[in-house]
């Protein structure tokens, strides 16, 4: 029997009136086993934490379509009899798609894996700072750095210090130019704590974001397509500036190191 991680694919032939698990060619299988209840001693040293996963991701799909909600139809009562062929392929540490009879049905998710991520490397006192440059055409960029000088143009200038925006001119125009000016700076603080892959999407607030993009439209940054800010891709979504391409809440490279300590752990047989 193989030892199930990243990319592995298994096919299973699922009875319907027993419930139970067999191979195709009848042959012997731990996972099967596992699955059907019938290991008497302790697991298998064949089995590991995806061994597990996987159960649990079968036992879900099974649930889901023989729940008997509306609008669900219940694939394995039909009229192919009571046998079903069942394939599990594991994309990755959290991904698992199922087929039944040769068509993909369902896909299981597993959100254990943001109990990896380790919150003191989303977070950090100072800016990682790249060298500043102007809005680059060819690649849609601009790169804030320490020193840099954003004048407003209303007797406020912002100026990156090393790990916060200091605000000169506070005080010179109105109490409303005052707040407006404190909220662009918390909101560039944010968004390049976000570019440098310290901080989440969501710490830039949705009331500064249109503040941010206006800035950002008067360096010269297209922001109607993705544009690039130290180094990271960017898009507008929702209103809400993110990482183009990235599905979750925490920057890639985060949630890219998460996944491979997860799956480490998923490697681990089980106990």
């Amino acid at each position: 029997m193989q030892v199930n991680g990243t990319g592995s694919s298994s096919t299973y032939i699922y009875n319907a009136k027993t419930g139970k698990l067999s191979t195709k060619d009848g042959s012997a299988d731990d996972f099967v086993d596992y699955f059907n209840g019938d290991l008497t001693d302790n697991p298998a040293s064949t089995l590991n934490g995806f061994d597990k996963r996987k159960k649990s991701d079968l036992n879900a799909m099974l649930m889901f379509f023989q729940s008997g909600h509306k609008g669900i139809k219940d694939i394995f009562h039909g009229q192919d009899g009571d046998e079903y062929e069942i394939t599990c392929n594991i994309e990755d540490a959290v991904t698992t798609q199922f087929s039944v009879n040769g068509e993909n049905v369902f896909k299981a998710y597993d959100m254990n894996v943001f109990t990896y991520i380790d919150a003191a490397e989303v977070s950090s006192a100072l800016y990682q700072t790249l060298q500043s440059r102007a809005y680059g055409m060819s690649d849609n960029s601009i790169q804030f750095a320490v020193g840099d000088v954003i004048d407003l143009g209303n007797g406020y200038s912002l100026k990156v210090e090393e790990g916060h925006i200091r605000i000169d001119g506070l005080g010179s125009g109105s109490k409303e130019q005052d707040h407006k000016a404190r909220q662009l700076a918390y909101g560039l603080d944010a968004f390049i704590r976000f570019a440098g892959k310290q901080w989440m999407p969501d710490k830039i607030d949705q009331e500064t974001t249109p503040m941010l993009l206006c800035l950002l439209r008067e360096l010269g940054v297209d922001t109607d397509r993705t544009f690039q800010v130290n180094g990271t891709k960017c898009e507008v979504r929702n209103d809400r500036i993110t990482e183009a391409g990235n599905r979750f809440a925490v920057p890639h490279n985060v949630y890219q190191e998460a996944l491979k300590r997860y799956e480490e752990a998923l490697a681990t047989p089980i106990s």
